[in-house]
């Protein structure tokens, strides 16, 4: 079965006319002519075009016991129906991936249940010797948060941590690793948690370690990058957020909904890291989807032992639209789309013959002036925001509620088979590959 798209694509970092031959799930050729005979043609509409898809490296799929916050089925859903078709979960699933028949459980029910291609992340084992079976197991990469990493002044003559990371790197096994001081959570020093976090982490790394380090400040992006010559396997991580709004507007739109951790950062830092990204000092951006219900982030009657509200926001459904919107084509097709598929091996992220048909149909919006809806009578035509009771993810709370999208996606490929459709509103699911597999 072949396919051609015709139309204007984003190919080598710029928009240009382009007929993309499919085959098998692969791109076969991109021209700017009719590319041959094809089974069947898509040729775009008026302000339409091709994107490659999103790939996320952190995104919390949750299910099991926080089925009620989310489950694999409704967060892959939402990242079809954002342009997003490669999810790797996160690490703090409940109970712990800390042992081979977990991550093997783990891996069994999230190919039953995902509607995208997928990446399973597991917690540091709980026995060491397991971790030479993780990549077997399933695991992709092991993720590492503040409560399993040594605290910033752990004495040095028990630290295990270097020894640890190198049975890491001998295994190989790649380390996701989130920076913060869990000491320093919901006190006055919170704002300085990362900077000594990441201070005793980088301290304690291997040069062979192949690592992600997420972080939210500039000063953290300008600390790693000084030691890249000593550790060239870094690389360096900032979820949407960071980039895309500061902690004053956060609080401003949604309150005490707006915590998080790391914390949300001030316009000046947001602004700096915007400017990295442009420059390419970052290598990543992740959703970092992580939803809670309404009352895990709005009531003030916690449950027992747990902090009110809890940290995270929804963005699976809208993160790839809105680096778009906020940051250009260049920047979001690199940052998350290109990059993220080229530190996984994947041969994804980029409209290029050999390629994955990973692809997008997005729709550019009309740039109308939006109307009062009282005075004309209705919505108005060809103005998208950020609409959470529109998401196919469970998650409602996020600060980008709202938000003018000045892209929406039509039509999602998975290797060239349509995985979501706008226009019926279906998805369909497709054979879907383990990251790592």
């Amino acid at each position: 079965m072949s396919l051609t798209i015709k139309g204007p694509a984003f190919i080598a970092g710029k928009i240009q006319p382009a007929a993309i031959r499919i085959e098998d799930g692969i791109i076969r050729s991109v021209t700017d002519d009719q590319a041959g005979e094809a089974d069947q043609w898509i040729e775009l509409g008026p302000r339409q075009l091709v994107l490659p898809a999103g790939v996320d490296l952190l995104c919390g799929l949750r299910d099991w016991v926080a089925a009620p916050k989310e489950t694999v089925e409704c967060a892959t859903r939402g990242a079809l129906a954002g342009g997003v078709t490669v999810v790797c979960d996160q690490a703090n699933i409940v109970p712990r991936l800390n042992t081979i028949q977990r991550i093997r459980e783990r891996v069994r029910f999230v190919a039953e249940r995902a509607y995208t291609d997928y990446g399973v992340a597991a917690a540091p084992p709980l026995d060491p010797a397991d971790t030479t079976e993780y990549r077997d197991a399933g695991a992709y990469c092991v993720g590492l948060y503040s409560w399993n990493l040594r605290q910033w002044r752990y004495a040095r003559d028990l630290d295990d941590s270097t020894a640890e990371f190198q049975r890491y790197a001998e295994a190989g096994v790649h380390g996701s690793i989130v920076v913060d001081e869990a000491a320093f959570q919901d006190t006055p020093l919170h704002e300085l948690g990362e900077r000594y976090a990441l201070g005793a982490l980088l301290r304690r790394l291997p040069p062979e370690f192949r690592v992600r380090i997420q972080v939210t400040q500039p000063e953290s992006v300008d600390r790693i990058l000084a030691e890249a010559d000593r550790l060239p396997n870094v690389s360096i991580q900032v979820p949407h957020h960071s980039v895309s709004i500061d902690s004053v507007t956060a609080a401003e739109r949604i309150g005490v909904a707006s915590r998080h951790v790391p914390p949300l950062r001030s316009a000046e830092e947001v602004e700096r890291l915007q400017c990295y990204l442009a420059e390419g000092k970052i290598d990543i951006v992740t959703s970092w989807h992580a939803p809670h219900r309404m009352q895990d982030k709005f009531s003030s009657n916690p449950i027992p032992g747990e902090l009110t509200p809890k940290a995270g926001y929804a963005a699976i459904d809208f993160v790839y639209p809105h680096l778009l919107t906020l940051h250009g084509l260049d920047t979001a097709c690199r940052h998350f789309s290109e990059l993220p598929a080229r530190y996984l091996g994947l041969k994804k992220g980029l409209i290029e013959p050999g390629y994955d048909a990973d692809l997008v149909i997005f729709e550019e919006d009309e740039g109308r002036q939006e109307q009062n809806l009282a005075v004309s009578g209705g919505f108005t035509r060809g103005v998208w925001k950020v609409e959470p009771m529109e998401f196919h993810s469970m998650g409602r709370v996020t600060p980008f509620c709202g938000d003018r999208l000045r892209y929406r996606v039509i039509t999602t490929f998975l290797r060239g088979e349509v995985a979501f459709d706008r226009e019926s509103g279906t998805h369909t699911r497709r054979e879907v590959r383990r990251v790592g597999g």
